[in-house]
Order: C-alpha cells, then sequence, then structure tokens
C-alpha cells in the first residue's frame, strides 16, 4: 500500500491517456477500504491482483503523483485484505486531506451513477459506456447519459453581529448549520436563494455574495456557497424541514459544523474571521 501526500494535486480525467503505474482506491456500499479506520488503503496495481477481492467494476478516476487512480467496487460476498475495514463516508470526514475526499467523492459519485444508468429510459435495453465521452449511452437514440450533479445552495445570512442559524429535524441534538436547498430547473442560484430562505424561515436577505463551493457525494451535490445579509422578515421555522431556527451573536454560536467538513462550517469561520479583524 502507498501513501499519498496531502498536499499533492489530484487531476481529474475521463479517460487514462498514460501508461503509468496503477493505483486502487475500494470501496463497497459507500464505505471505503482503510487502515485502522481513518487512512484509506490505496493499493498498488500487483496488491489490488493478487488481493483475492471480487470486484464489480473499476473507474478511472484521474491522475495524482503521476500515478492512475482507480476506484474499484466490491460485490457484496468479497473478502477484504487482512488488516483492513471498511470505513463508512460520513466517519471519515474531517479525517481525509482534501486531495483524498476529493477522490472519494468522485469515486462515489461515478458508482452511483453507473448502478443507476444500466437500462436505457427509452427502450428499456442494457445501455453501454460511451468509448470516448464519461457517458453512458444506447443503440436507440444518441442521447449520452452523463452523471448525474445536483446543484444546491447554501447560505450564511448575517444581520449585525448575528447569524441565522437553522435546526433540521433529521439533525441529532442541538446541532445547528446554514439554510440549503437545491436549484429547481430555470432557477439560477440567487433566484434560489430567496426562495429557499423565504420558505424555509420566512426571512427575505439581501447583498448575496458567492463564497465558493463543495462536491458533496451524498449522492452527488455540488453546494454553492454564498454569504447573504437580512433584509427583513421575522423567523417563522416551516416545521417541514427546519423546525428551529434564530440569531445568534458570533461569540456565542451553538453546535456547528466544522470547516473542515464542510462548505456551512467554511462560511460561519470566515465569517467569524472578518468579525476578529474589525
Amino acid at each position: 500500500m502507498i501513501a499519498l501526500q496531502p498536499s499533492s494535486e489530484f487531476k481529474a480525467e475521463n479517460q487514462n491517456s498514460f501508461d503509468l503505474e496503477k493505483i486502487f482506491f475500494v470501496l463497497k456500499d459507500q464505505s471505503f477500504l482503510t487502515i485502522n479506520g481513518s487512512n484509506l488503503a490505496v493499493l498498488t496495481n500487483d496488491e489490488y491482483t493478487w488481493s483475492g477481492m471480487e470486484t464489480l467494476q473499476d473507474f478511472f478516476l484521474g491522475y495524482i503523483e503521476n500515478k492512475a487512480c482507480y476506484a474499484v467496487e466490491l460485490t457484496q460476498s468479497s473478502p477484504i485484505l487482512a488488516d483492513t475495514q471498511l470505513s463508512p463516508i460520513r466517519a471519515l470526514l474531517g479525517l481525509l486531506p482534501d486531495n483524498l475526499f476529493t477522490i472519494c467523492s468522485r469515486s462515489l459519485q461515478l458508482i452511483d451513477w453507473f448502478k443507476h444508468n444500466q437500462f436505457c429510459g427509452i427502450c428499456g435495453k442494457k445501455m453501454n459506456m460511451h468509448q470516448a465521452e464519461r457517458a453512458m449511452t444506447c443503440s436507440c437514440n444518441t442521447n449520452l447519459i452523463y452523471p448525474r450533479i445536483s446543484p444546491c445552495i447554501i447560505v450564511l445570512v448575517t444581520k449585525g453581529e448575528d447569524l441565522l442559524l437553522a435546526h433540521n429535524k433529521n439533525f441529532p441534538g442541538k446541532f445547528y448549520s446554514t439554510l440549503a436547498g437545491f436549484i429547481e430547473a430555470g432557477e439560477t442560484s440567487e433566484e434560489a436563494i430567496h426562495r429557499e430562505i423565504e420558505e424555509e424561515v420566512n426571512i427575505k436577505v439581501k447583498n448575496i455574495q458567492y463564497y465558493g463551493s463543495q462536491s458533496w457525494p451524498f449522492p452527488s451535490q455540488l453546494m454553492l456557497g454564498y454569504h447573504a445579509e437580512y433584509l427583513s422578515g421575522e423567523i417563522q421555522p416551516d416545521g417541514n424541514e427546519i423546525d428551529e431556527a434564530n440569531w445568534f451573536n458570533y461569540k456565542q454560536l451553538p453546535s456547528v459544523p466544522s470547516g473542515k467538513i464542510s462548505i456551512s462550517g467554511r462560511l460561519i469561520e470566515h465569517f467569524l474571521e472578518i468579525k476578529s479583524h474589525n
């Protein structure tokens, strides 16, 4: 097994065009093969070939440290290597450096896409992988089915020194986060921000500023992060997704996401950094 440097750049590609050493990331049911439950077990070509593991499909991911990266999915009955275990991707959040999280995210999304596009939605026949592009295709039509990406907005709304944070019904305990939602067909991201925030907490916002993005592989979101300022309205949680929401002074925050895990945490930390320098 090899160790990849946290500073190494991963370059995503759809076709392997170079004769480079191959390395393999092994997963099953959104869990990755790890050592000690926290370090990814990255296999050399020989280790993978002679591992005795049974795999369903392999996917070329791209390049890192002059090596070609592949994701391989295990069958349900496959054994795993001695001294390794399968760790859920959510348990690895915050433990993986950004380059390895990107590789894991890409692996999960490609496998999910392949599983859910085995048959043509027009004629019902078995689909095939396109020879040149990362897409599924059928002989009955010229449409190409690319890996799905679902764009979402995630927004930190502020009012002076206060942050608007909400508790989703699915969050554990008193864990709070920023507001988020999917962009609907035909919407701009800004329109989605206005609609989602008003729907979820009855608040209008202004001065929307783009911050950054994060791929979120559960299963295929692209999170577009924004800052926005309060304009008007009284907080009123929708009761469907959001059961609690409130203004919190930046010096007295509840339990919130870490910036090492999610863009929600980075939005919050960015605002705190600004306040600390004012």
